[in-house]
């Protein structure tokens, strides 16, 4: 009765690894490669982001859900009590970065990550956001998008002074 499930997981899986040739040929997933947007020789530890064009997926919540969740933008900084990939906000919003695809071709940087927020008014929340970015590979700033699912907006990153 779980042989046919097991066979069509068997041929999904397969396909999977069929696919994986092709994309891992572009996709770079090394973290000791140099990335511009987190390589602390080239943007400084603190970065300033800037958020604007926020919009609303559901009918749940109003744009003001969304202006309060994130403002127009904060300053984030290594977390010095957290591991690689973790950061604080001036607000004490932790982020965390968990999962980060990049691409970087003809001086062009892309990158797709995902991030868990837990924001400082609601601590037992955690909000999963998808992120991508893009600007050039030896630039100091970056823009992008991002979505949790209810609120989207755009986003610019840039060095603090």
């Amino acid at each position: 009765m779980h042989f046919p499930k097991l066979k069509q997981s068997g041929v999904v899986f397969i396909l999977n690894l069929a696919m994986l040739g092709v994309a891992s040929s572009q996709v770079i997933l090394r973290e000791h490669r140099a990335n511009p947007f987190t390589d602390m020789k080239r943007v400084s530890p603190s970065r300033h982001i800037l958020v604007d064009n926020l919009t609303v997926l559901t009918d749940a919540v109003g744009i003001e859900f969304c202006k309060e969740r994130y403002r127009n933008g904060t300053t984030v900084y290594p977390d010095p009590d957290g591991r690689h990939g973790q950061f604080i906000s001036q607000e004490n919003d932790k982020l965390t970065l968990y999962d980060r695809s990049e691409l970087r071709q003809d001086g062009i940087y892309t990158e797709h990550s995902q991030l868990v927020i837990t924001f400082k008014n609601d601590p037992d929340v955690e909000v999963k956001v998808t992120v991508f970015i893009t600007g050039f590979v030896n630039s100091k700033m970056f823009s992008g998008v991002f979505s949790d699912g209810i609120c989207t907006g755009h986003f610019s990153v840039v060095e603090a002074k």
